[in-house]
């Protein structure tokens, strides 16, 4: 029996906390430990562990080793009591990573977790502890405020982007949302491999990522020339993509918001020359969500004014994807490629519009790679010609119908603060009514409305007598208030208690504003 294996089959006899307290007094290996005279084991890490796909009940931990064998994570939501989840292995090697030598990847996937709650964790391989990057810890997506962070083309290795994921770690912040190119090339050469994004990408973020969901989104440095690199170090939600695009773009929930990553490259380019099938599954997507907000993210920006305004891509974005995020209510999109931070005018059917009834797009491309100008262009709203456009993050604060962006320069300077607060909107759409009264404006009627940002939460009446305001909304029929059935932000029902005679004026309200209709 080897000396790793003797120590391992002690059991009870030598436990884990005698053998860190033994490796944080003597060393790793080679150097004797004072109970058996034998070399401590550890696990050789090459990747600190990691949390992935986040949510409300389950969780993805990830990690890197030179070692093969049983990985485990075991986690607590009080610090007493642990379950464990056997993680599985996958094995890469140097020739296929670029990095020195073989190393194996694993995989955790726990389930079965309860919202908005702590937990913490640990990770071993045979028995012995996985050092840990940072913080291990996590909470579980639950209802109420957070904060996320929105960085990207970060992978640059300046000391803008030590200096940004510095500040992000600090922050604290409940995810964050990348908006692409989470690395680059020396000298822009094509390619990526793992190597890659253990350098330019883990290197910078492991303590925060020890604790933080990163939720990426994939950009053209991504890809090099396929994303294999980019998804092998990910785990990210699945729910709903075919199988084949898995990884390159996706959906989640996050209290009442509804995050969307889309792959603005290749999968994009598939949709529109050759029926790729992610423009349908974004309709499906979006048709299907009852959250307050949708905010989109992906790489390339349909409006933001730079040297790659043009680029096809975004022309894209504009042509194909505008329409169905205004056909579905997304109220932000956040965008990388340019790399500046700026914010477009808000824009619906082609015209500029104020922040609450319109789509507001955010550029924020500043995470570490080398600056480019903002041109000078009226669909910028903030950026262009400005001295102080610099590295940035932004920090974005989610509190129930309001959202505040601040964008952060690298050295913590606030040069931006921008607020969206939609207020409730009737269908535009020609093909549909937005309201409808069943069978006529009479007593006892149903009252159907369609539209968006009519409620902050979706909200059922439970009471024999319908209440006349729900999730925040009211409605009122020529002033007086109509008993609500049902609530959403792109519904409502409700049943009119009095006949109406002539003209009609429907108001709906909520914290953000009214807005009303006659008929």
């Amino acid at each position: 029996m080897n000396r790793r294996s003797f120590i391992t089959a002690l059991g009870a006899v030598v436990t884990q906390r005698q053998l860190r307290r033994w490796r944080d007094e003597y060393g790793e290996f080679g150097l004797e430990d004072p109970v058996l005279g034998l070399a401590t084991p550890a696990v050789t890490t090459t990747r600190y562990p990691y949390v992935q796909n986040l949510r409300s009940d389950r969780i993805s931990v990830l990690w890197a080793a030179l070692e093969s064998g049983t990985g485990i994570v075991e986690y607590s939501s009080d610090g007493i009591n642990f379950n464990g989840v056997t993680a599985r292995s996958r094995t890469f090697t140097a020739a296929e990573t670029g990095m020195a030598k073989d190393f194996v990847q694993y995989q955790a996937n726990i389930t079965g977790l309860q919202p908005g709650t702590d937990y913490l964790y640990r990770v071993s391989v045979n028995g012995l502890e996985v050092t840990p990057g940072g913080d291990m810890r996590f909470r579980t997506a639950g209802p109420g405020p957070f904060n996320f962070i929105v960085l990207g083309d970060s992978g640059y290795a300046s000391p803008e982007q030590y200096a940004i994921a510095q500040k992000i770690l600090a922050e604290k912040p409940a995810l964050v949302i990348h908006t692409g190119d989470l690395v680059y090339n020396p000298g822009g050469a094509p390619g990526t491999n793992i190597d890659l994004y253990q350098r330019n990408y883990f290197n910078y973020y492991y303590q925060t990522m020890s604790s933080v969901p990163f939720f990426p989104t994939i950009g053209n440095h991504d890809y090099g020339p396929t994303a294999a690199p980019y998804m092998a170090v990910h785990a990210l939600p699945t729910e709903n993509v075919p199988p084949g695009d898995r990884h390159k773009y996706y959906s989640f929930d996050w209290s009442n918001v509804h995050f969307i990553s889309l792959d603005g490259h290749e999968s994009l380019e598939r949709a529109v020359t050759a029926g790729g099938p992610m423009l349908q599954w974004l309709e499906n997507d979006l048709r299907s969500t009852r959250q307050f907000w949708r905010i989109v993210y992906l790489h390339y920006p349909p409006f933001a004014a730079g040297p790659n305004m043009n680029d096809y891509h975004s022309a894209f974005v504009r042509d194909k994807l505008v329409p169905i995020f205004e056909n579905y209510g997304v109220q932000i999109v956040l965008t990388g490629h340019e790399h500046s931070y700026q914010r477009s005018r808000p824009i619906r059917k082609s015209a500029f519009v104020s922040s609450d009834v319109g789509t507001n797009y955010i550029s924020s491309g500043g995470g570490g790679a080398f600056l480019y100008p903002v041109y000078p262009l009226p669909v910028v709203a903030f950026g262009q010609g400005r001295a102080d456009n610099a590295f940035h993050y932004l920090h974005a604060e989610v509190r129930e119908t309001r959202i505040t962006f601040r964008a952060i320069r690298y050295d913590g300077i606030e040069i931006d603060t921008y607020t969206v607060a939609p207020r409730p909107a009737f269908s535009d759409d020609p093909t549909v009514s937005p309201v409808v009264m069943t069978p006529g404006p009479t007593a006892g009627a149903t009252v159907r409305i369609l539209g968006r940002a009519l409620a902050a939460e979706e909200t059922f009446a439970c009471t024999p007598v319908p209440p006349t305001e729900m999730g925040g909304t009211t409605v009122t029929v020529n002033g007086n208030p109509i008993q609500l059935l049902y609530v959403s932000d792109s519904q409502i029902y409700a049943q009119l208690p009095f006949s109406v005679d002539g003209n009609v004026t429907i108001r709906v309200t909520t914290a953000n504003g009214s807005s009303e209709m006659s008929f």
